[in-house]
């Protein structure tokens, strides 16, 4: 009982470091975007520096137009932890910023 309880808090500490991975992640691909407004260099910003996260969707919000706001969106999945990590397999990691487009 014990163990298990140590696994439930560990594993909801990981939840925690990947989200703090995911909103570094995101912050890169927003700022790739900034010079770049396409999702395939938000999402390659994102893939380099998600730190093995299991990256869902990246998604790109707004006008492209320079000087136009443009919202940078991503979801992932924690990462599960043996024996307890069915417990957070409904949970979605999700993290947007906002940047205005250079140009």
């Amino acid at each position: 009982l014990l163990a298990l309880l140590l696994l439930a808090v560990a594993q909801a500490g990981v939840v925690v470091r990947d989200q703090v991975h995911l909103t570094r992640a995101t912050s890169a691909a927003a700022r790739a975007a900034m010079v770049d407004p396409s999702e395939s260099a938000a999402r390659s910003a994102l893939l380099e520096t998600g730190g093995g996260l299991a990256i869902e969707s990246v998604s790109l919000r707004g006008s492209r137009s320079p000087g136009s706001l443009l919202t940078v969106s991503a979801v992932a999945s924690p990462t599960r932890l043996p024996l307890v990590g069915a417990a957070v397999g409904w949970i979605r990691l999700r993290e947007s910023l906002v940047v205005r487009v250079e140009g």
